[in-house]
């Protein structure tokens, strides 16, 4: 049996990585599918019997790369690792600057200069060996594999530079090097690593606060003594004591105390929650201002966090169709690269009739050729949109199943509504009531009956007149008569509580209205005495999302299996002028695949039960989900505690993400399209202008730090 496994990927420098990564990983025994992401920096493996992780683990190693399982991640510290980065890189400038004076400074003028380029060759040799092996080790492996990446070619760059400056020296001390540049080339480039790196921990940010509501340690309560122990090793029945401000480690249930939960992280309402003894608690959530004693319910790995992390965690790793086409230019770009950087030297040794050191400028735009280009920019442009988008959302209480679905749903035009439980409640409430006697009388006698049926309708009526502070009854009998009502004997007396048509068939007279609902009708003794008009009141939030919608450009729709007057009547409140009324859930599939054949494309939000025919059948299905009973696998987007305004915000994040992807991938091709010709001096003829090797690994840094840039707009969306 097939399973998904995700890794942890070190050692990834830029697109290409990625790609090394998914090729060859592929061939292990086991593997079926791969899917490595650059910007988040993890793997999804799909896996058979046959699958040896240790032989996957092997293969990576030979390739330059570690992996580690999720629950095995070596403990580091990102702010040493950035701190260590930004201290090399400005070693390496300072050096440079040195190296410079020497070159070209007043410094040259005093000291010999056999001696001047003796000194720029120790230190270039010192920044080499402390701060630049990375890129000589990543030479030597692609001499060894073939594979190429972008430490590959500021290896190859520092390379030239550094062996042909050697070569000049042992023919001549006397000539021009090359020395002062290596500083300059490591440093630059070890600064753009720097902002790189502290650009994608911002970004990442979104899924670190997902993570931070995972907590370590609990308090467990055992033979009545209360001590701390790792979540990890906690058990379903186990009870831990949570005291104020404590997060919940686990899904639990109250069973002494009772406080206000804040479940903002995990739904996005910043309404503080009750909690009373009997009920559910959840993993991230903040305790407020009482002591709680919680029954575990779920360990650590079935937590509804646990389960929000893993599926934001997948969802990041699934491409986009937009990537296939950056993807098939990041395989060919480094092996193109190098190829036109040899054309570069042999263009400018052979065909430069006007410089006198034709082996200077040779090499000098030869190797800002391969400083220029970098396939980060554009191996950034998509999973960094989407790992910012997905990552957002989830914090909103937004799942979606990635990139995707994201681009899916920027096309689509027209937005299905179920009604019940979607664009209302889903929960009936007396919205009106009419007697012809006492009131409180009409309240109890009806309230003592409906307490005992188990109908919808029945508990409406009951919480009604329960939220009165009236007392009930006790019923002598009581016998339900399906489809009809309840018939019951209450202190001698014979009640009937029902529909008109149990009326009816008792020959009862009674008088029928037309308010908006559904009519509950209570008789005594054979006499009519009240009706209760029950309602599913409509969300908070419906009218200003329907609004939204349209706003857009979107058609809505309304379907719903409930009568046509009840629905006409909630359209209209919520400004939806297409109504089909009287649906069946199959009914409701066939209406869609409709809406498709006239062209549209169609998104379908239901409650995910009795509108899986109709999600099934559109071209993207949106489950309205309760945070209790998530199943968060099954969904391509779920929205958590059914709010319905994150309808709009997911159809206007879809769209900015993948105008911001467009962006990224715009200012990936249009950086490569110029800088890689002004690197090989193409405009140099013309214009006299060219990119030194310095300034093209400054250039070569600061290209994907504007992508993710551009992307971390999108933490300004929601």
């Amino acid at each position: 049996m097939s399973k998904n496994l995700i890794y942890k990927i070190e050692g990834m420098t830029c697109a290409s990585c990625s790609q090394i990564i998914e090729e060859n990983g592929a061939h292990v025994p086991g593997v079926e599918s791969i899917q490595v992401n650059f910007a988040t920096e993890k793997a999804e493996v799909k896996v058979g019997e046959k699958f040896d992780e240790q032989t996957f683990f092997e293969l990576l190693i030979k390739l330059g790369y570690r992996a580690f399982s999720l629950d095995k991640i070596p403990e580091t510290k990102n702010d040493g690792f950035l701190n260590k980065t930004f201290y090399q890189s400005l070693v390496s400038l300072v050096i440079g600057a040195i190296s410079m004076a020497l070159a070209m400074g007043p410094i040259s003028q005093i000291l010999d200069h056999s001696l001047n380029n003796i000194i720029q060759l120790v230190l270039s040799t010192l920044v080499l060996l402390f701060f630049g092996k990375t890129y000589f080790l990543s030479v030597i492996h692609f001499f060894r594999s073939g594979n190429s990446n972008m430490n590959t070619l500021i290896g190859l760059g520092l390379a030239a530079a550094y062996f042909y400056s050697i070569s000049l020296m042992i023919i001549s001390l006397h000539s021009h090097t090359y020395f002062e540049t290596i500083p300059f080339i490591v440093g630059f480039t070890l600064l753009g690593h720097f902002l790189d790196e502290k650009a994608k921990t911002k970004a990442r940010s979104s899924m670190s606060s997902l993570y931070k509501m995972q907590i370590k340690f609990a308090s467990k309560i055992q033979d009545g003594v209360e001590f701390n122990t790792p979540v990890i090793e906690l058990k379903i029945g186990d009870v831990i004591r949570l005291h104020p401000g404590d997060k919940i480690p686990l899904d639990g249930i109250v069973i002494d105390g009772n406080s206000h939960t804040d479940e903002s992280m995990i739904t996005g309402e910043s309404q503080a929650v009750a909690k009373l003894k009997g009920e559910k608690v959840f993993a991230g959530s903040l305790n407020l201002e009482g002591t709680l004693l919680i029954k575990v319910e779920n360990e650590l790995h079935q937590t509804f966090i646990s389960d929000v992390v893993a599926y934001v965690e997948k969802a990041q790793l699934k491409k986009a169709p937009i990537q296939k086409y950056a993807d098939k230019i990041v395989h060919y770009f480094v092996p193109a690269i190098i190829a036109i950087s040899a054309i570069t030297l042999i263009a400018w040794w052979f065909f430069n009739s006007q410089a006198t050191d034709k082996s200077y400028q040779a090499f000098s735009h030869m190797i800002a050729v391969l400083l220029i280009a970098c396939p980060c920019a554009l191996g950034l442009a998509v999973p960094m949109a989407v790992m910012l988008s997905t990552a957002e959302a989830s914090k909103a209480g937004l799942l979606i199943g990635g990139g995707e679905v994201i681009e899916r749903a920027s096309g689509i035009n027209t937005v299905v509504f179920d009604k019940t439980g979607t664009l209302t409640e889903g929960h009936p409430i007396v919205s009106e009531f009419l007697t012809n006697t006492n009131v409180e009388e009409f309240f109890k006698i009806a309230g003592s009956v409906t307490q005992y049926s188990n109908h919808p309708l029945s508990h409406a009526v009951t919480q009604f007149v329960q939220d009165k502070k009236i007392k009930l009854d006790d019923p002598d009998k009581f016998k339900n008569i399906p489809g009809f009502g309840v018939e019951s004997e209450l202190n001698g007396k014979r009640v009937l509580v029902g529909n008109a048509e149990l009326l009816k068939r008792e020959s009862i007279d009674f008088s029928l209205n037309d308010k908006v609902g559904s009519h509950v009708y209570i008789a005594v003794d054979n006499s009519y005495l009240g009706v209760f008009i029950i309602a599913d009141p409509i969300k908070s939030k419906a009218r200003e999302t329907v609004a939204a919608l349209t706003q857009e450009g979107i058609e809505v729709w309304m379907l719903t299996g409930d009568n046509e007057p009840v629905a006409r009547s909630i359209a209209h409140e919520l400004g939806i002028t297409n109504i089909k009324a009287n649906v069946k859930p199959i009914g409701k599939a066939d209406i869609i695949l409709g809406l498709k054949q006239s062209g549209k494309k169609v998104a379908m939000i239901g409650d995910g039960i009795n509108d899986a025919p109709a999600l099934t059948a559109a071209d993207l299905g949106v489950a309205m989900s309760s945070g209790s009973d998530l199943a968060i696998e099954a969904s391509e987007v779920s929205i958590l505690e059914g709010k319905i305004e994150c309808v709009s915000t997911f159809f206007n994040l879809s769209k900015r993400t993948m105008r911001i992807i467009k962006q990224n991938l715009f200012l990936s091709f249009v950086y490569n399209l110029l800088c890689i010709p002004l690197a090989a001096g193409v405009f140099y003829p013309v214009a006299k202008i060219s990119l030194t090797p310095m300034w093209a690994s400054l250039a070569m840094g600061l290209s994907s730090f504007s992508v993710i840039l551009s992307s971390l707009r999108l933490k300004k969306s929601l």
